[in-house]
């Protein structure tokens, strides 16, 4: 089986193996990908009602249609399938009739009453005079889709880093859940397609592969240079207890020389104060291990190879390159898998593939 996965990132300060520190750091990383998770998510949302007209209550939600499913024991995933599409897709549509028609029409055709049932405030009457703006033939009606989509798989990406940072943690059960909730309003919103590349399948569902609770741990050696100075951190004059003042700038990929990090609230050119940290400089890799909690909580599988046999067992037949559509993420959850071995999990059932011709 073949896999493409992050071994270990570079571009961060990674915590201690094990202890209270580790602890306190996943703990703060989590939140701040959990509450980064919720803010794209809710700006999407209120995007699609405020600007887009879409009543929220017509919105599913992973926790509703979980209850139905419960509620009235649907058990066959070609029932539940039904289902889920059939409930999301109607919210598709009335989303994308809902932006079509407030970009393509005109304020002059819209009733004083509408106005006021609608509450039309300026940020409908900006995109409308966009519209009234642009050519007979502009493409715009893309555009506020694409950036919906867009906010909402970041989100999702942060929800999977904000789970594996609180797995051990006593917000692991509100992290899995909220994870859930946000892959299936991407995948029931804007759909999901099951890649295709070097002649196979590949799973890249971040909801699936965060249920594979497995890692990777790097076996390397390297220099630990000093963040302040570059020089070897054990030999520079620089002490890890003490505070330093520093000028910011960027290195050449982008990361901020004060914090390690690529996005922060440092301004190039500000003066601050700052502890020195190990950089890793010069680095080999000699072998990488599966582990259940690598030292790194986000060095985790990014794609995995699917048994060809499990889409033929799903669709009927080999389905020889064709798009294959994905609506695993609507469906319950059925646990957690210990391993990186192919397909046997959760929801994620080969039921959850459709087939569609090229």
């Amino acid at each position: 089986m073949r896999f493409s996965a992050c071994i270990i990132r570079t571009d961060v300060i990674l915590p201690p193996a094990a202890g209270p520190v580790r602890y306190a750091m996943m703990y703060q990383d989590g939140v701040k990908a959990l509450k980064e998770s919720m803010r794209l998510y809710g700006r999407c949302c209120r995007s699609m009602t405020q600007t887009w007209g879409l009543d929220f209550s017509q919105i599913p939600s992973w926790e509703t249609t979980t209850a139905f499913i419960e509620r009235h024991g649907i058990r066959s995933m070609e029932a539940q399938r039904d289902f889920l599409v059939d409930a999301w897709t109607r919210t598709k549509k009335e989303l994308r009739r809902e932006i079509s028609r407030r970009i393509y029409s005109s304020p002059l055709h819209i009733t004083l009453p509408a106005l006021r049932v609608e509450k039309i405030g300026n940020r409908q009457y900006a995109v409308m005079a966009k519209a009234l703006r642009a050519e007979p033939n502009a493409q715009i009606y893309d555009y506020p889709w694409q950036d919906l989509e867009s906010s909402a798989r970041i989100a999702l990406a942060r929800a999977i880093d904000a789970f594996n940072f609180l797995e051990d943690t006593d917000l692991s059960a509100v992290a899995h859940e909220y994870a859930h909730k946000i892959a299936a309003f991407v995948s029931g919103i804007f759909g999901c397609r099951i890649e295709y590349s070097e002649g196979v399948y590949w799973d890249t569902c971040p909801l699936s592969l965060m249920h594979r609770r497995v890692g990777l741990s790097a076996g390397f050696t390297a220099t630990r240079c000093c963040s302040l100075c570059g020089e070897d951190i054990d030999s520079c004059e620089h002490f890890l207890d003490t505070l330093y003042e520093v000028q910011v700038h960027r290195g050449p990929e982008g990361a901020c020389n004060a914090c390690g990090l690529h996005r922060c609230s440092h301004n190039d050119g500000e003066i601050v104060m700052v502890y020195p940290n190990a950089v890793i400089a010069d680095g080999q890799i000699h072998e990488v291990s599966v582990v259940k909690r690598p030292r790194d909580p986000l060095a985790r599988f990014e794609k995995l190879e699917i048994d060809p046999r499990l889409l033929v067992r799903s669709l009927g037949q080999s389905p020889n390159g064709r798009n294959l559509r994905c609506s695993r993420c609507l469906h319950p959850c059925g646990g957690f898998q210990a391993s990186s071995a192919p397909y046997t999990s959760y929801g994620h059932s080969p039921l959850g593939f459709t087939g569609r011709a090229k």
